[in-house]
């Protein structure tokens, strides 16, 4: 059986909407396109690379089509010098937040009035509510079942040693789901490490140094292509 590795992006421009607040960062890019971070973010995936460079064996992996996510693979593998197999799967794609992408709460409510009665329901119903023109989290779980069972079978099959998942935090959460019955109790944070399987499933094994500070302020305009 393989030992399943699930890795979430390192830190973008979008992710300073909730972690400090920063109004603007939607007009960088849309959610499929939006890089990484330059300073910290970029250097997350440098992290990230040094330590799986640690993780001997055939190893498979498995990418969302999420520029962030194939950005922070490629990053990593400038530290890396194993045996790999790397494929891009589309349904580990990030969860569509719709309208919510890259904004804070005061952006949202600004443009879209509306979207109060999102912000009512989603404190009761966290995982049937969608996001405005976008998905639920259990939107994600029923998304990700096959490719899950996938994962799973190809664990089983023993061709490789390891599986590197490449993608987000809702969705690793959800495929930890379908492998063990429960989703992590944790959100998972930029390039951090938690094991799907064996004794350990469940553990946190890696978090990067590099990391935002609070008050950090992406400059805009640096992200914006000409």
């Amino acid at each position: 059986m393989s030992q399943i590795y699930l890795i979430r992006h390192g830190f973008t421009p979008a992710n300073n909407a909730n972690y400090n607040g920063q109004i603007g960062l939607r007009e960088i890019a849309e959610d499929k396109d939006m890089p990484l971070e330059r300073e910290y973010g970029e250097e997350q995936a440098r992290e990230l690379g040094c330590f799986l460079n640690t993780i001997n064996g055939k190893t498979l992996i498995l990418v969302s089509p999420y520029y962030r996510a194939c950005q922070t693979l490629n990053l990593a593998l400038q530290e890396m010098c194993g045996d790999y197999v790397i494929e891009e799967w589309d349904e580990l794609r990030e969860n569509n937040t719709g309208i919510h992408y890259a904004r804070t709460k005061d952006e949202i409510l600004e443009l879209y009035p509306e979207a109060s009665s999102f912000y009512e329901n989603i404190q009761n119903n966290p995982y049937t509510t969608s996001f405005l023109e976008g998905e639920s989290e259990y939107d994600v779980r029923d998304r990700v079942q096959d490719i899950s069972k996938k994962i799973k079978d190809i664990s089983d099959s023993e061709l490789y040693q390891n599986i590197f998942i490449f993608a987000h935090g809702i969705v690793n959460s959800w495929i930890y789901y379908w492998l063990n019955g429960e989703p992590f109790s944790i959100r998972q944070k930029n390039c951090e490490v938690i094991l799907a399987t064996g004794e350990e499933k469940g553990k946190s094994i890696f978090l990067p140094i590099a990391w935002v500070p609070k008050g950090y302020h992406i400059k805009i305009k640096e992200y914006i292509k000409e």
